[in-house]
């Protein structure tokens, strides 16, 4: 997952929310019903996209978190005396890291 992805949602989400803001304004003041609409609906928008982009973080923090507690383990089962089997379960922590990239 690219986190550059979750932060371009948050800045395009803080835009179309200031954008709306003043769409929303401006139709108020001009007695533009339709406007101020448009400015809401895209507030909604732009809500909905700094949404998109906190969940986008939190699923790669969860998925890299998950892959180092996996490799963790491994490297506990190894020290335990079981070398082989620590190696493969080290192995599926870094593949599972490596998703969240």
């Amino acid at each position: 997952m690219n986190t550059t992805n979750s932060t371009q949602d948050k800045i395009n989400g803080t835009w179309n929310k200031a954008a709306g803001t003043v769409k929303d304004v401006a139709g108020k003041a001009l007695d533009d019903d339709k406007l101020s609409l448009e400015g809401n609906s895209q507030k909604v928008k732009g809500e909905a996209q700094k949404t998109s982009g906190a969940i986008k973080d939190a699923i790669h923090t969860g998925v890299h978190a998950s892959g180092d507690a996996i490799e963790t383990v491994g490297k506990k089962i190894a020290d335990a005396g079981m070398p082989k089997l620590g190696e493969a379960v080290k192995k599926v922590g870094d593949k599972i890291e490596h998703l969240a990239d």
